[in-house]
């Protein structure tokens, strides 16, 4: 077997990014579920994001190196550890857990995502070459085309000739880790509830983490390994270390839970006080700008997707927290220096494309509450209802499909975006549930100049929405009607690379239905270009806020990012509905200059 891909970096940009994003939609869904803060989870997770990718860094550089690492382009010491991302992001997983209190559910889900998440970076491995296997002749062993790290090392060792296309067959030694890890992260999930303790699943996702490296090692080529080629007694240098590392764990988890009586980590009540968290925030961002030179813009992009919905956050609750009033305009101040940062770090150099083609995958998630009020009775008073409430859960995901013209300030997009999910109906005085489908395809045209955004465009399909509901019939079966056609439009003012105000009714991948329908925000790109977006609105049919992050990692990927506060507006038999999250990438392709 053979992987000869074009620009086999991009795909493992691509991998990175999915890793932090999985850990990302499922610490958050975790999250709302449990009732935490969010603006306290989300500091956690830039917190760990932001130690785990300094920390792979770092751990391929000599100590003595470091000051003058954190001041050079990421290009010049670009090498990445596993390891040392691992151990580096538990630091920050203990920093964060210290302060904000988190209790041993949120140890445990970190105990088994983290294994999967360096399983998805993995793949990206693989196809980019690094970190190869030994030679091997098996039918599934693989080989690298000319330009790669093991074509390269292979002809440095003499082993192949200069003229040769392809290296010599090896293990797929990335593939069996991606495999391994994802058994680690599923045993960690099946056994965490077997321990006692706090921090006892983390312990022992680590030593399986380490028995499994140690035992890797002896299918990975030496020479593409980033760290020591030194020899005892048969093993590595790496390889002892590794096996030190898992005897130590399996030990200090031994010890723990049969031989101590007192926690490593106490679980704290999850109430966060907001000076803590101003204070946390110029913290992370000192942190950034020191090392905003080492990392790389998609490294710095998995921080601030995370970061700046918390610095967001930190802002609603300052506002609409009387008590703290009389510190608005100080905090407020001091709130703007991670912007400042921002705008360093993030790539300022949009390439010149005047046409494109792109696609789509988008995912939308939440639930509501609604009314629904039936047979219709005449009395004195005039008309009676009878009433009944509902609990509705959706999943949505969709695919889309679009041209997008730039021309000087103007851009023009038309397209389609396919979505389909489920909605599950329980009544809340019943406890009786049932679950349909919805579809929906999306034709759309899209403007935006300069100081001027407008769109149009129709929903059809099977398609719910959220609203209360008056029925002229005595009986019913669901708590809401379906519509199978329902219009869209879009409409901006000001400019975008400085301050904008948009409404949008619809326009939303994968689809604004059944809830997120009609919205007003306001936003700016920060001098960055278009296709980078930060925003803050209102669902108007909720009443209730969101944000928003849009931004593009290379010139083929980008990503679209929004949190919807949640929804108090309904009180019954005490359900309150749940925050709600959008998430969507998009992949462009066929550029074209006329």
């Amino acid at each position: 077997m053979s992987i000869s891909i074009d620009n086999p970096n991009l795909y493992f940009k691509l991998f990175y990014l999915l890793a932090f994003t999985f850990i990302f939609l499922v610490v958050i869904y975790k999250s709302i579920k449990r009732g935490y803060h969010l603006r306290s989870v989300l500091l956690m997770l830039t917190t760990i994001s932001l130690f785990t990718v300094i920390g792979s860094r770092l751990f391929t550089i000599p100590i003595l190196d470091w000051i003058n690492a954190s001041n050079t382009p990421s290009l010049v010491f670009n090498n990445r550890s596993a390891i040392g991302g691992l151990l580096f992001g538990l630091v920050g997983l203990a920093i964060s857990q210290r302060v904000f209190g988190f209790n041993r559910p949120m140890l445990d889900l970190y105990a088994w995502i983290g294994p999967i998440a360096l399983g998805i970076i993995k793949f990206g491995c693989l196809v980019n070459g690094c970190c190869y296997g030994l030679p091997f002749k098996g039918f599934w062993a693989i080989h690298y085309p000319k330009g790669t790290h093991a074509h390269f090392n292979q002809w440095y060792s003499g082993l192949i000739e200069n003229e040769a296309l392809q290296s010599l067959s090896v293990h797929p030694v990335q593939l069996y880790e991606s495999l391994l890890l994802f058994c680690i992260g599923y045993i960690v999930w099946k056994k965490h509830n077997v321990f006692k303790k706090n921090a006892s699943a983390l312990l022992f996702g680590l030593f399986l983490f380490f028995t499994m490296r140690f035992g890797i090692e002896f299918l990975r080529d030496p020479d593409g390994s980033q760290f020591s080629s030194i020899y005892y007694w048969g093993l590595r240098s790496y390889q002892w270390s590794m096996l030190g590392y898992a005897v130590l764990t399996g030990l200090l988890l031994w010890i723990y839970e049969t031989r101590t009586k007192k926690e490593f980590i106490k679980g704290l009540q999850n109430s966060p006080y907001i000076h803590v968290d101003f204070i946390y925030i110029i913290c992370i961002s000192l942190i950034l700008y020191t090392f905003r030179a080492l990392l790389s813009s998609y490294e710095l992009l998995v921080i601030w997707i995370k970061f700046v919905p918390a610095i967001l956050l930190s802002l609603y609750y300052l506002y609409s927290e009387t008590k703290l009033q009389r510190y608005r305009v100080l905090t407020s101040f001091l709130l703007l220096a991670p912007f400042y940062i921002l705008a360093q770090t993030i790539p300022n150099q949009i390439p010149e494309i005047k046409q494109y083609k792109r696609i789509d995958f988008g995912t939308s998630f939440g639930d509501f509450a609604n009314e629904v009020k039936y047979n219709p009775t005449q009395g004195e008073c005039g008309t009676s209802y009878s009433t009944e409430y509902y609990k509705q859960v959706y999943q949505m995901v969709g695919l889309g499909y679009s041209q997008v013209t730039e021309k000087q300030n103007k851009t023009y997009t038309y397209g389609i975006n396919l979505a389909g999910g489920n909605i599950k109906s329980t009544n809340l005085e019943t406890n009786v549930s049932q679950s349909d489908f919805m579809l929906a395809a999306n034709p759309f045209y899209k403007f935006d100049g300069e100081w001027i955004g407008l769109g149009l465009g129709l929903q059809l399909g099977k398609l719910r929405v959220n609203k209360d509901e008056t029925l002229d019939v005595s009986n019913i079966e669901d708590a809401q009607k379906e519509y199978n056609v329902l219009p869209e439009f879009y409409f901006r003012v000001g400019p975008r690379k400085y301050l904008d105000v948009d409404f949008n009714y619809g326009f939303m991948m994968p689809s604004a239905y059944p809830t997120l329908y009609s919205r007003t925000s306001i936003g700016s790109s920060f001098l960055l270009g278009h296709d980078y977006s930060l925003r803050y609105g209102r669902i108007l049919n909720l009443d209730t806020d969101y944000v928003s992050a849009e931004a593009l990692i290379t010139d083929q990927f980008g990503i679209n990012l929004m949190y919807v506060f949640r929804d108090n507006s309904f009180d019954y038999l005490n359900y309150d509905t749940s925050g709600k999250f959008v998430f969507s990438l998009n992949y462009r392709f066929g550029h074209k200059t006329k």
